[in-house]
């Protein structure tokens, strides 16, 4: 069987790009996700939802305002870093990865990896990008989000992909952890089911520009409404 798991992470902060990932400046866990699926029927094998346990840190608000997890409710109910980290490296074992802005989550695992002093093998398959996909870099070359930049087309938030393949806001959700590793795979299911939708000239006042007919029914070049 093929395995894949979707994983996301909520943190007391940004990775501090240019230190080791062992630093002591590295941010911290405060909720880890991940979904397991049979790769080929999409059925889900295994779950976790883990809130970490704080051991010598503190939650600093400005991030408690986005995710909503307080160091007293961590400490009430979470679970130790490194058990969490220990946890996730056994699901991942035998399986692909994947995660929305890659870059992020996967550095922030590798630090745990680093902290805890897990085998060098462990470390050296967080930092390997073969085997993890990213939703956000797959769906950038098809939603093409403005402005371009330095880098092309704009990077798509998770919610931003959720809504243009699946149809559906996350709302107060984004930034669980739990729902946004929900909302990556269905991201990720469905870009696998994507197909370009059809692009028409427009049959109106022939400016000879291609428009997507499918999203919106007057022709965004110049303004007029297809009859058709």
């Amino acid at each position: 069987m093929k395995k894949i798991t979707f994983y996301d992470t909520e943190t007391t902060g940004l990775p501090v790009w240019k230190e080791p990932s062992g630093g002591e400046n590295q941010p911290h866990l405060v909720q880890l996700s991940a979904i397991q699926c049979d790769i080929e029927t999409r059925e889900i094998l295994q779950r976790i939802d883990l809130i970490v346990r704080p051991n010598g840190w503190e939650i600093p608000q400005v991030v408690v305002d986005i995710h909503g997890i307080t160091t007293e409710k961590a400490m009430d109910c979470g679970v130790y870093e490194e058990s969490a980290i220990r946890l996730m490296l056994e699901i991942c074992r035998d399986s692909s990865r994947v995660a929305h802005n890659r870059t992020f989550d996967q550095r922030i695992i590798r630090i745990g990896v680093k902290r805890y002093g897990f085998a060098d093998e462990d470390i050296d398959r967080w930092a390997d990008k073969e085997t993890h996909e990213c939703t956000m870099l797959k769906a950038k070359p098809i939603m093409k989000m403005l402005p371009k930049g330095k880098w092309g087309h704009k990077n798509p938030k998770l919610e931003e992909a959720y809504k243009f393949f699946c149809g559906l806001e996350l709302g107060d959700k984004a930034h669980s952890s739990i729902y946004d590793t929900e909302a990556c795979m269905a991201v990720y299911w469905a870009m696998l089911d994507y197909k370009e939708p059809e692009k028409v000239e427009h049959p109106c006042c022939g400016c000879g520009k291609e428009w997507d007919n499918s999203k919106t029914d007057s022709c965004p070049h110049c303004g007029e409404t297809c009859p058709f």
